[in-house]
């Protein structure tokens, strides 16, 4: 079957038809496109164009349907142009005459538009439901471990002191950033573009502030050219897909570091792990690295998209038919992995012990020592270069910066004071840490309510 036709004085060629049919991947808007027409018939029946009969007859056409396709009776083969052409097809078989009044005054230009819509609106309230999980996960396990020490990195090297606890919290607010992102991508899913028709609109006086209150929209679309052709919006929700994916591939890349012999910070969970083929005593972080792996898929799902929307004209083109493919495998991988990376990331456990090892020289203190000359009076690039002398004879003479006495530390300046020994021990740096956003205990426990605060929301 076909929308159009009339026009032609020969049939369509049966290879073209296969090769321009998007039924293999939009059949998943088939609700949708039902909750549409089934609004879109009500407003006709309020304008007077169906009677209260055809009406009627729509809607138990429409029920029908719906049950088809949750009963996986509704055809997918390559017959129809698409998903809307399936349906309305249907529609002519159950509701007889009565359904070739529905397409009055729309196109399936935004009809295609307003399903996607509907369905990724629906996608992005079960992504930031899934996030939200997500999140939990990382309270409970930065709660597990808000008192185990640990290095802070920059270049891969031993930085400062943290807490296994503060790393964890900090995964914890880039999906908090993610979330306020989804939220305002949703914002800018949820306009209606219906009543735009092809491209300028529609003589019908279509009841659109009906149409919007049907279909839960927020607004409706303030230009016709621009409501049934932009893809703005799709645009916005592949870029917080990256952005998402991204931050779990920067999670994995740490887990796995942190699971090799050289750190053996993590022990791998046996459920989320496998083994070698040909090495018996392997046990591989595969979770962390297939998500890791499936970040250049979704971004390569973004730049498909960038690319298929730089050289369009304005309106309505039917190259727009291959936004569907690049938007559907993204939120079908983002949805895997995140109904499985919670599991996964509860389920690691950190090696206290080999924890307190990699930092039992002290090393990581020095950024505290150098503070502490400087508040009694030192120039901070004098105090810089006092403890990178302290650092340097220390791995010299193989001394720890808890073996320093004070009057080891008066050698190097007379400013030091028997008030630097507890900056001597990463516990003691950890205790005395004041800014806000810091690993301190006390603002630890502040920044644990504000993400509880937060989830409320």
């Amino acid at each position: 079957m076909k929308l159009w036709g009339s026009r032609f004085g020969k049939d369509t060629s049966g290879k073209f038809l296969n090769f321009e049919s998007s039924l293999k991947f939009d059949f998943r808007l088939a609700p949708y496109d039902i909750e549409v027409n089934r609004a879109w018939a009500k407003m006709l029946n309020r304008i007077e164009i169906l009677t209260d009969g055809e009406l009627k007859k729509i809607l138990t056409a429409l029920n029908d349907v719906s049950a088809d396709f949750e009963k996986g009776r509704l055809a997918s083969d390559g017959a129809f142009e698409d998903i809307h052409t399936l349906i309305e097809d249907r529609l002519f078989t159950y509701a007889g005459s009565a359904a070739k009044k529905l397409p009055a005054g729309r196109s399936r230009n935004e009809l295609v538009s307003t399903d996607v819509r509907l369905y990724l609106r629906d996608r992005i309230d079960y992504i930031l439901g899934e996030i939200k999980g997500l999140q939990r996960r990382f309270l409970a396990s930065a709660t597990r471990y808000a008192r185990t020490v640990m290095p802070s990195f920059t270049h891969l090297q031993p930085a400062t002191p943290v807490t296994a606890g503060h790393l964890i919290m900090s995964y914890f607010w880039r999906f908090e950033r993610d979330k306020k992102f989804l939220k305002f991508t949703r914002e800018r899913v949820n306009v209606m573009p219906l009543g735009a028709g092809a491209a300028g609109g529609s003589t019908l006086p279509l009841d659109t502030e009906f149409l919007m209150n049907e279909l839960l929209f927020g607004a409706c679309a303030e230009n016709s050219i621009d409501a049934a052709s932009t893809r703005d919006f799709v645009l916005l929700f592949l870029e917080a897909s990256c952005i998402i994916q991204i931050h779990l591939s920067g999670i994995c890349e740490d887990m796995i570091l942190f699971s090799t012999p050289y750190f053996g910070y993590i022990k791998l969970p046996e459920e989320y792990s496998t083994g070698s083929s040909l090495m018996p005593q392997k046990r591989n972080p595969d979770a962390f690295e297939l998500v890791r792996g499936k970040t250049g898929r979704i971004i390569g799902n973004l730049n498909a998209i960038m690319n298929l929307l730089k050289g369009l004209p304005s309106g309505y083109n039917r190259d727009l038919q291959e936004d569907k493919p690049p938007l559907f495998d993204s939120i079908d991988q983002m949805t895997e992995i995140l109904e499985i990376f919670p599991s996964v990331f509860s389920a690691v456990e950190f090696n206290e012990q080999r924890l307190k090892e990699s930092i039992s020289n002290g090393e990581i203190c020095a950024q505290a020592m150098a503070e502490f000359l400087a508040t009694k009076g030192v120039p901070f690039r004098n105090a810089h270069e006092i403890i990178g002398r302290i650092a340097r004879d220390n791995e010299t003479l193989k001394r720890k910066m808890s073996d320093l006495k004070l009057t080891d530390l008066k050698a190097y300046s007379e400013c030091f004071s028997l008030e630097v020994i507890p900056l001597l021990e990463p516990e003691g740096v950890l205790k005395q840490l004041a800014t806000p956003s810091s690993p301190s205990p006390l603002k630890f426990e502040q920044q644990l309510r504000m993400a509880y605060e937060a989830l409320e929301e």
